[in-house]
């Protein structure tokens, strides 16, 4: 490395039985094809060079397992890479990749993969594929513009590290308390405002840092210490909270839809006609009693949901049929309720 070296040549190719090669920060810009001869080579390092293009050439090394392109000007990926059935370790952070390159989501093994694009062209979205790299133990998506990080994030169930710092993400995805091997997550420095409930699922965590977020839940004087104990011991507190907030909120709105708006209430609720019919047909039951068995029905549909997202959702309904009043009354509730220390 640091030989100013112009070109990769042709005569280390000759060096068939070599397992490790470093050509980082030289100058080369292409591979030549008989690199296809290095049979055995395991681990190659070709940061800070002139590469613009993944080397097609690169995807005949069968046997190699760490390969480092990071530091380079590297804008698409060719779908050979695939070939590379043995790699572990892949870093292309600081590159000018447009988007997330899917075909890394078919090295089923990956185990690191770093794209952290503190000088790079920032990345915008994780494709779902990723869920495809479960043997990944390390990810590095720091230092790009991420709102989100996909649902299929919890299917990497060997996941040790992740790094989603200094990006954009508001909220966590929920399937991220499934990842029990997960032993550092680093959120700091973006724009979360809330973590996800069940994180005491991850049993393994050692090392959270949420630092330098606009976090609403739990408060930022409750992550300061960086405790999962205290950290998940606020959220039970909160989803405890919120649960009887709900409750609440059920009973207020069932005392409060007329019988003119049953219909439309209810068909905000994804209820079908049949079932709208039989509601009113029940002559065992007042109006209100209809409204908050219906109420009752729609959340038992709707468990995936923390009982805060459920009072957003009863907003958003009731926003839609016109139910102002209604609406705002419920809002107070929730402002009031999440103003209160606990």
């Amino acid at each position: 490395s640091r030989n100013k070296l112009s070109s990769f040549s042709g005569h280390l190719c000759r060096l068939t039985k070599l397992i490790y090669l470093d050509l980082s920060e030289n100058e080369i810009n292409s591979i030549p094809k008989e690199v296809s001869n290095m049979k055995y080579l395991q681990v190659l390092l070709l940061y800070h060079n002139k590469f613009v293009s993944f080397p097609r050439e690169l995807c005949a090394l069968n046997s190699l397992q760490t390969l480092d392109l990071s530091e380079n000007q590297i804008q698409c990926i060719p779908s050979d890479i695939c070939n590379l059935q043995v790699i572990k370790d892949l870093n292309l952070s600081n590159s000018q990749l447009v988007s997330f390159p899917s075909e890394i989501c078919h090295l089923s093994s990956l185990e690191k993969l770093k794209l952290c694009q503190i000088n790079g062209l920032k990345l915008t979205k994780l494709p779902e594929e990723l869920s495809k790299l479960t043997c990944l133990r390390e990810l590095d998506i720091s230092h790009n513009a991420l709102k989100e990080i996909p649902e299929g994030i919890g299917e990497l169930k060997h996941l040790v590290i992740l790094a989603a710092n200094n990006n954009y993400i508001s909220q966590l995805p929920k399937s991220v308390t499934s990842l029990s091997d997960l032993q550092q997550l680093n959120l700091s420095d973006q724009a979360t405002v809330m973590l996800p409930s069940g994180l005491q699922h991850l049993q393994s965590l050692k090392d959270i840092n949420v630092d330098g977020n606009p976090l609403i839940r739990p408060p930022q004087e409750v992550c300061k210490g960086k405790q999962l104990y205290t950290i998940v011991r606020y959220l039970e507190s909160a989803d405890e909270r919120d649960g009887k907030i709900l409750q609440k909120i059920l009973k207020i709105i069932s005392g409060n839809v007329s019988f003119e708006n049953f219909e439309f209430f209810c068909q905000k609720l994804q209820f079908n006609n049949a079932e709208i019919k039989s509601l009113e047909n029940n002559r065992t039951l007042v109006l209100e009693e209809k409204i908050l068995q219906a109420l009752e029905s729609w959340k038992s549909e709707n468990q995936a949901l923390t009982p805060a997202e459920m009072i957003d959702q009863l907003i958003r309904i009731l926003t839609m049929t016109g139910m102002h009043y209604l609406t705002n009354k419920v809002k107070a509730l929730k402002l009031y309720t999440q103003s209160l220390k606990f």
